[in-house]
């Protein structure tokens, strides 16, 4: 049993949250810290959103493309099956959903940069 372990070990990699906070707080780059030094609310939460935004978009872009992929999978290896041909299309359906409410969240972005004058994402 201990070969298994170390073995297990060797090969699975452990994800504690607090490793997953501190790389978060890493690539948010000290934002709380800007705010205590007097820098301007507008220029610290320009920031903010564009970290935020650099951060969460291509991880959801990742996760719909991880989606696709898995519910393709099912739909290929069902063999008639209509569980899975039903379990396929929902993952597919709702991987696509969660695509459109990723771009509208996008464009609600666009336009709330732009009403408010933060120029996040200027097209030029």
């Amino acid at each position: 049993m201990d070969i298994v372990y170390k073995i297990h070990n060797l090969v699975i990699n452990r994800v504690y949250a607090n490793s997953l906070g501190s790389e978060l707080s890493d690539s948010l780059g000290g934002l709380g810290d800007s705010l205590e030094e007097g820098v301007d609310s507008e220029s610290a939460t320009r920031a903010l959103i564009d970290r935020v935004v650099q951060i969460a978009v291509p991880l959801a872009v990742i996760s719909v493309v991880v989606l696709v992929v898995y519910a393709s999978y099912i739909l290929m290896s069902s063999q008639g099956n209509p569980d899975k041909i039903k379990e396929g299309k929902e993952v597919m359906t709702n991987a696509i959903i969660g695509f459109l409410f990723i771009l509208l969240s996008v464009a609600i972005l666009l336009l709330l940069s732009e009403a408010l004058g933060l120029e996040i994402y200027t097209v030029e």
